[in-house]
């Protein structure tokens, strides 16, 4: 009954926890997860739980809301708000990320699955004995280095097949989410790894390509035929209001709600992340990867940019701190330092930016974890809610959890460390 709970309702109410309660959640691997299984490889995704309990409590007020994601990802909120027939709002830098959002909203009825199912059905029987286009070869350097030829040659050719005969182009979206998920386990890629990565200590053991193909739509098909069932009504599009989370202003108080959640201080590279299967389905080439870096939160490529004289004041005693442990062992931090202010710097323009789209009387629900950074400490969520009320904001309530499924472990030589419990603020306008 608990998990079936937590499945419904997210398992609590947000508005009746205590100022920095600490809640339980259980696994989200015994939990249904709807369309956010899709790609269920997309780096640091966000528990699906908190917005489907902030949703689940705002929606007792409304029939319906206009929710926005500004850090969309794969579409986690997005899903949960589509359940309740929330209309949804987001930016997402990743055209990757875009896609798997896009597709994890898709509603197939029965016909639909039964056609889908006969797509793939056709795919099985045909693509072997399709000629390669190498039109579609991926415009990555040196990706050949990641697979045997074998199975290189396989997935071009299975590729050639989908993108020249799918004709529809909703079927194609879902099928380039179920290739680029078979991707990794047909490559020599560690799958664990939080970046490409080969081990020569350990090979892996690659599977052939079809089997890692016909796995993963199995996967992807019935998800979506959960998806299908959990809601007679549903919201299927997003409308995009740009790509870049700190500078969208494009319409003004159409926002009832707000939940994202954006990248850690420390943040993973996530363009270096996903590079390999965003090349193999036509979402990224060589030259998009440091346009891609310069509009990341937290990537070192936007510690130059002009910073906030609240922001400067706000984090100085942080600065110093780094500054400082980078002399206890002679090296130069200033460079990680200035990555940070650059984050924080980020997170007030983006602020600005949902509170100008917010109602009055919106809300703005932000997760967050804590960082070390260099061994010292830094209480992001602290500096987030400061900065939150410098641009305006009611900071009316957080609370905490700890985070049971990671992952990755991240050791980072003990200068980082797994982030242990992220922190929900929760913001009015």
């Amino acid at each position: 009954m608990e998990l079936e709970f937590y499945n419904k309702t997210g398992g609590y109410n947000p508005y009746e926890l205590n100022w920095d309660e600490t809640i339980t959640f259980p696994s989200t691997k015994s939990l249904s997860q709807y369309g956010n299984r899709l790609y269920n490889r997309y780096p640091a995704r966000s528990i699906f739980l908190v917005p489907r309990a902030t949703l689940n409590s705002k929606i007792k007020e409304t029939e319906k809301i206009n929710v926005l994601d500004p850090f969309m990802g794969s579409g986690t909120t997005a899903v949960e708000a589509s359940l309740i027939n929330s209309v949804i709002y987001g930016t997402e830098m990743d055209p990757f990320a875009r896609l798997i959002a896009e597709v994890s909203l898709f509603r197939f009825s029965e016909e639909e699955i039964i056609d889908i199912k006969n797509v793939f059905l056709n795919i099985k029987e045909k693509w072997s004995r399709h000629s390669i286009n190498k039109k579609l070869y991926p415009k990555l350097n040196n990706i050949e280095y990641w697979f045997d030829k074998q199975n290189f040659d396989e997935l071009l050719r299975l590729k050639s097949f989908i993108y020249e005969n799918i004709t529809n182009e909703k079927h194609l979206k879902f099928f380039k989410v179920t290739f680029a998920d078979c991707i990794k386990p047909s490559s020599k890629m560690e799958r664990q790894s939080t970046k490409p990565y080969i081990s020569s200590k350990f090979p892996k053991k690659v599977k052939p390509v079809f089997e890692s193909f016909e796995y993963s739509f199995n996967a992807h098909i019935d998800a979506l035929k959960q998806y299908n069932s959990s809601s007679k009504e549903s919201q299927n599009k997003i409308n995009w209001l740009g790509f870049d989370a700190t500078n969208f202003n494009s319409v003004k108080e159409i926002i009832d709600l707000a939940i994202t959640s954006p990248p850690y201080l420390n943040a993973f590279d996530y363009t270096q992340i996903i590079k390999i299967e965003s090349a193999w389905v036509g979402t990224l080439e060589n030259e998009d990867i440091p346009k891609l870096r310069n509009v990341q939160v937290g990537n070192e490529k936007r510690k130059d940019n002009e910073i906030d004289h609240f922001i400067e004041k706000l984090f100085e005693p942080y600065f110093q701190e780094i500054l400082k442990q980078g002399e206890n062992e002679n090296k130069n931090y200033n460079k990680v330092a200035k990555t940070c202010l650059s984050y924080f710097n980020d997170i007030k323009n983006n602020l600005a930016c949902v509170y100008d789209v917010l109602k009055k009387g919106g809300e703005y629900h932000m997760i967050i974890g804590d960082n070390i950074i260099k061994k010292i400490e830094i209480p992001t969520h602290k500096l987030i809610a400061e900065i939150a009320k410098e641009v305006g904001f009611d900071w009316f309530g957080y609370y905490k959890y700890a985070i049971k499924d990671h992952r990755t472990s991240i050791p980072r030589n003990d200068n980082g460390g797994k982030i242990n419990y992220e922190f929900v603020l929760m913001l009015r306008k």
